[in-house]
């Protein structure tokens, strides 16, 4: 709604909203316009509102005073610059079709729920910030249509070349922000010998009938979700099985990462073996321009019996036994090591040590490089590990973060030409302070 500057009304000459039909005396302040740009209002209710929706998303129910000053600053930061664009985009004729909001609407939605923990939690969040659904997707809605506008703006007329930066802006790059980089963390190289549960007959067979049944309920037509909530032993079940959007690369797992790897968008994959058990995957969309896909899976975790367990510890045990007398540690891996995350001789490559189990960096902590753990006990079998180096942290060599460090220096170039151009919608349109 615009809001003429020289309407006679006391929204504007007062810069307040009041209550109609009430004494003067008896007047309630309802809202009030902080900021005009090009005749359109920011009122203090739409910065209550952003405050509202960062402490919302954050999970916080309240905040110190100084906290919420910065945010609500930052609010009107944001909606004045957005409001620029948005004059820009209507001297420009740029509109944005209502589906294209409305699938970011959607989008967004469903991250909160997987971010909050399920839809139960995410309800109940809403109720505690005083919002309800419609309210939600309202503000949404305003929002990823403004948002949408000004990438559409700025992409029409921000013209700086994209070409990467030369060495030598790199280099001053990565001196400049070096204190700001992570260090690379600890790393270790390993190899392992694991022996799983599911190579065990009872415990494995049953875990593979169990995950064939529910491939096949999904090929017949049952809905993912549906069978993911009644038979996945992930925590994820609760969700239908998603996992949300990643990006291949980072998952950990390598069996689970070359499943998804190969699947295309609506397909569902065969079992697939990991050290979890069995999983069936499906992705259901992708982001091209993230590289991330959106991932649900069905996990068949391996029960084993006592029976299961006692097999496997001596089998396990037989072979440390072998190894301290002297066996080659790549052979016996490559004949009775079953960890699809495994290379050849049981390689697992450099591991960051941080990103290990609690009591795997113990073990670690005791090992010098060519020594072999004892027989470690996991939820899913029984594994022997080798050390065959170890890196402490340190700082990352530029050939290491390459890629990271252009994408952060296109983004600070980004920004730089982005203030510029705000600074310039500042002197084509007017904004005044209320």
């Amino acid at each position: 709604m615009k809001i003429s500057r020289w309407n006679a009304l006391i929204v504007v000459s007062t810069g307040m909203v009041l209550a109609a039909g009430t004494a003067r005396a008896g007047r309630v302040l309802i809202d009030r316009i902080v900021a005009l740009v090009d005749d359109e209002a920011v009122f203090q209710s739409d910065i209550d509102e952003m405050v509202r929706q960062y402490m919302f998303q954050q999970r916080v129910k309240t905040l110190s005073d100084k906290d919420r000053d910065a945010v609500s600053r930052r609010a009107l930061d944001d909606l004045i610059n957005d409001k620029l664009v948005i004059a820009e985009a209507a001297r420009l004729n740029v509109d944005i079709p209502f589906a294209d909001v409305e699938k970011k609407v959607d989008e967004a939605i469903a991250d909160n729920m997987r971010m909050l923990g399920g839809e139960d939690a995410f309800h109940e969040q809403l109720k505690n910030e005083g919002f309800t659904l419609e309210g939600l997707k309202r503000l949404y809605r305003r929002q990823w249509k403004n948002r949408m506008l000004v990438e559409r703006v700025l992409r029409q007329e921000m013209h700086q070349s994209r070409k990467g930066p030369s060495e030598a802006d790199l280099r001053k790059f990565y001196n400049d922000h070096k204190e700001d980089i992570p260090a690379r963390p600890a790393v270790v190289h390993l190899k392992t010998i694991f022996l799983g549960f599911d190579e065990a007959s009872e415990a494995g067979t049953t875990a593979h009938k169990k995950i064939e049944e529910i491939h096949r309920r999904l090929l017949a037509g049952e809905a993912f979700d549906d069978l993911a909530r009644k038979y996945s032993d992930d925590p994820s079940s609760s969700n239908g099985g998603d996992l949300g959007f990643l990006k291949p690369g980072d998952l950990g797992e390598p069996a689970f990462r070359a499943a998804v790897a190969k699947l295309a968008v609506g397909e569902v994959s065969d079992p697939v073996r990991t050290t979890y058990g069995w999983h069936i995957i499906e992705v259901t969309e992708e982001r091209p321009k993230t590289g991330e896909l959106h991932v649900r899976h069905i996990l068949v975790r391996v029960e084993p019996t006592e029976g299961d367990i006692d097999k496997v510890f001596k089998r396990a045990t037989a072979l440390h036994d072998s190894l301290m007398a002297g066996a080659v540690f790549d052979s016996l891996a490559d004949r009775y090591g079953n960890d699809p995350a495994a290379g050849p001789g049981g390689d697992l490559g450099w591991l960051k040590v941080n990103e290990l189990p609690a009591f795997f960096r113990d073990v670690l902590k005791s090992l010098k490089p060519g020594d072999v753990s004892q027989v470690l006990r996991e939820s899913a079998g029984f594994r022997i590990v080798k050390l065959l180096a170890r890196e402490p942290a340190r700082p990352y060599a530029i050939s290491e973060i390459r890629d990271n460090l252009v994408k952060l220096w296109q983004q600070q170039q980004m920004a730089k030409e982005y203030d510029t151009y705000i600074a310039s919608l500042r002197k084509k349109f007017k904004v005044v302070m209320r």
